[in-house]
């Protein structure tokens, strides 16, 4: 099944590239580093019938693109279009059920992701450039290591799976160009998993998966 997503999402980011060939011909390449802060919220989990909450620590990641920078091609702005590697961290916070709180809690959660993404630029020309963007592609999220000791009852829960599923994001930031070749980049990035379900040692359990992100970085024409 993951074999057929995968080869599913290739289709699509290849059908993305090919949207406008003659554009894309007459367009300048550029490469983006971003450092990200984020924020994963609350979700839950269930084991041996019991379902645990989950609360984490704010994170950090990084983010890597390539793409076509077109300029302005519509009264709007102008058209860019990028592929993108991504990966957060978040470490586990507390585990708690029915409001009791675990003790010995550990844990993380790691995501990585391959996006195409496309943005409109709305004042390409001028120093200060704000844009929106939406992505879409394929992520494997990992919940490793969890673990809790509910002193009231005695009892350990325990987490260590992942799961891959499509992914989606938007963005809404501007860049600050400091030259016709080096621009800063600073964001918001909401970004989301579709349905995930994780294999325990207990039976399978559902959660889900979606950050609020800052990002920091350096865009380079060439």
């Amino acid at each position: 099944m993951r074999a057929i997503r995968l080869i599913g999402v290739t289709g699509v980011l290849s059908a993305a590239l090919m949207l406008a060939p003659k554009a894309l011909a007459q367009g300048q390449w550029y490469g983006r580093v971003d450092l990200s802060y984020n924020s994963l919220p609350d979700n839950g989990w269930v084991s041996s019938g019991t379902t645990i909450q989950t609360t984490s620590k704010k994170g950090e990641g990084i983010d890597l693109a390539l793409g076509r920078d077109l300029g302005r091609v519509w009264i709007g702005g102008g058209i860019r279009g990028e592929f993108e590697f991504k990966a957060k961290y978040n470490g586990v916070d507390s585990l708690s059920s029915g409001g009791q709180q675990f003790s010995g809690v550990t844990g993380h959660t790691r995501m990585v992701a391959l996006m195409y993404n496309l943005y409109n630029d709305f004042m390409p020309e001028s120093k200060f450039d704000p844009y929106l963007g939406v992505g879409f592609g394929y992520a494997s999220v990992h919940f490793g290591n969890f673990y809790g000791y509910d002193s009231a009852t005695t009892t350990g829960y325990a987490l260590d799976a992942s799961d891959s599923a499509f992914a989606y994001q938007a963005f809404a930031g501007f860049k600050l160009h400091l030259s016709s070749s080096l621009a800063l980049d600073f964001a918001y990035n909401w970004f989301m998993l579709g349905n995930i379900t994780l294999q325990s040692g207990t039976g399978n359990t559902g959660t889900t998966y979606h950050t609020s992100t800052a990002t920091f970085g350096v865009d380079w024409n060439f």
